[in-house]
């Protein structure tokens, strides 16, 4: 029998109720992004005035890294040995004056200009993100208010997406941002 089931009657009225004790069931559409940027990057964007353009952005995963441990040859055993952490994805919707756009490229451009085959210093170039998730009786998209809140700590633009143009579409302009960082954590 499965952890938590009990022996008697299954019935919907009784998952919804199990349910609702449990804060009731997630919608994927109930989400801010705060982005962060590095404090020595210039850019006539501001985040702030953009973050409310994020159309899909994803919680990151932690996996476990493993290496087999083996005893006398006679068998194998998987274990931990580092955390990582992969890439994180976040689409934006672009606007006409292709703020979203303008704002990522600086962030881009602040890590290594173009014009030069200069990197800029780690701690120079990072930032943060938070990502914030809000249940559905949330009526105010305020940080205080999320049900879960993470961090992206020392993030940092790996690339940014093209944005696909063509006479054929009439859909929302967008493009997606791949984001890398250190780790992260869950707010409380």
């Amino acid at each position: 029998m499965a952890a938590g089931a009990s022996t008697g009657d299954f019935g919907i009225s009784k998952f919804m109720s199990q349910v609702e004790n449990l804060g009731g069931i997630a919608k994927k559409n109930r989400f801010t992004v705060q982005v962060t940027k590095p404090q020595s990057m210039v850019s006539e964007i501001q985040a702030s005035k953009i973050d409310f353009l994020a159309k899909a952005v994803s919680f990151p995963a932690r996996t476990l890294g493993t290496t087999t441990y083996r005893s006398g040859g006679r068998f194998a055993l998987n274990v931990p040995y580092e955390t990582t952490y992969e890439a994180m994805s976040l689409t934006l919707v672009n606007t006409n004056d292709h703020a979203p756009r303008i704002f990522w490229t600086d962030w881009l451009e602040h890590i290594q200009s173009m014009d030069s085959y200069n990197m800029q210093y780690y701690k120079k170039f990072i930032g943060s993100i938070k990502i914030s998730h809000y249940a559905e009786n949330q009526l105010f998209a305020e940080e205080s208010f999320s049900s879960y809140q993470i961090t992206l700590h020392d993030a940092w633009p790996k690339g940014i997406g093209a944005i696909e143009y063509s006479w054929e579409g009439t859909e929302f302009s967008g493009f997606d941002v791949d984001i890398l960082y250190s780790r992260w954590t869950k707010n409380d």
